[in-house]
């Protein structure tokens, strides 16, 4: 029996992210929220579940809004393992607001055409307790994001998505590319996903991991195969690569990859 699983952001959805920065209140187009994380060990990447048209209509601190809902965010990237009360403890002195996200959030449909919005999250410096960065992220799926589901399909291959990403919009993104609900793993960090593609091993599968970036590392070692996608542009490090089984520059060549593997 063989599985597939699919990292989200950057491997099917060409990801667009609206990222605030706190420090200058300047606003960034850039994608790479993980390679953001990676410059100080001390960051971690806090996504909420709220919907962001949801969340958009709150009010006062995210400290607050973190403090009052706690069972509406998870820490998705981490270098060190940390609590939600570690978290809001940490940012109870901070100002970030929901205004913020709002800023974030408008820029970023402003800007692009997306198809999905994979919702809101902070990056946080744990160690000085502050709010690095507010963002929201959303994106289109890759022109060949659709077949290649839709071959592995036909195949009969077993498709999971596991993603940093909340569940709202993955629960989305399954529905649209007939994958099921019940293979789906939202808010997976870097550990859940190698527990994902580990618990499908021991099910008996043969199992491929696609990924884009240091998050899916430890996933994509795991698997039986381990498919590093560049597609999203994105500088990555050595050790990710050398990580992989393949490195593709677009998702179509995964089709490939099964019809040799």
């Amino acid at each position: 029996m063989k599985s597939i699983v699919f990292d989200n952001a950057g491997t099917i959805l060409e990801r667009v992210t609206a990222l605030l920065d706190m420090s200058s209140k300047k606003l960034l187009f850039e994608t790479n929220t993980i390679g953001i994380t990676n410059q100080n060990n001390d960051r971690i990447i806090v996504v909420i579940q709220t919907p962001t048209h949801e969340l958009i209509k709150e009010h006062g601190t995210i400290h607050h809004f973190l403090k009052e809902h706690p069972t509406q965010f998870e820490i998705s990237y981490s270098h060190e393992r940390f609590s939600k009360e570690d978290v809001i403890n940490a940012v109870c002195n901070d100002k970030a607001s929901i205004d913020d996200v709002k800023t974030s959030a408008k820029s970023l449909i402003g800007k692009y055409n997306i198809e999905i919005c994979s919702g809101s999250a902070l990056i946080i410096d744990m160690k000085k307790g502050r709010i690095d960065y507010v963002y929201t992220a959303g994106g289109m799926f890759f022109k060949d994001t659709r077949n290649v589901i839709d071959y592995i399909n036909k195949l009969g291959l077993n498709i999971y998505i596991a993603s940093g990403d909340n569940k709202q919009s993955l629960s989305k993104i399954a529905s649209i590319l007939n994958i099921p609900q019940s293979n789906i793993f939202d808010t997976m960090n870097m550990k859940g996903k190698q527990e994902i593609v580990e618990m499908l091993q021991k099910n008996g599968n043969y199992v491929y991991m696609v990924g884009n970036n240091t998050n899916d590392q430890l996933a994509i070692k795991q698997a039986n195969c381990g498919i590093l996608t560049l597609e999203q542009g994105e500088t990555v490090p050595n050790s990710l690569i050398k990580s992989a089984d393949y490195i593709i520059n677009s998702i179509i060549e995964v089709i490939h990859i099964l019809k040799e593997d």
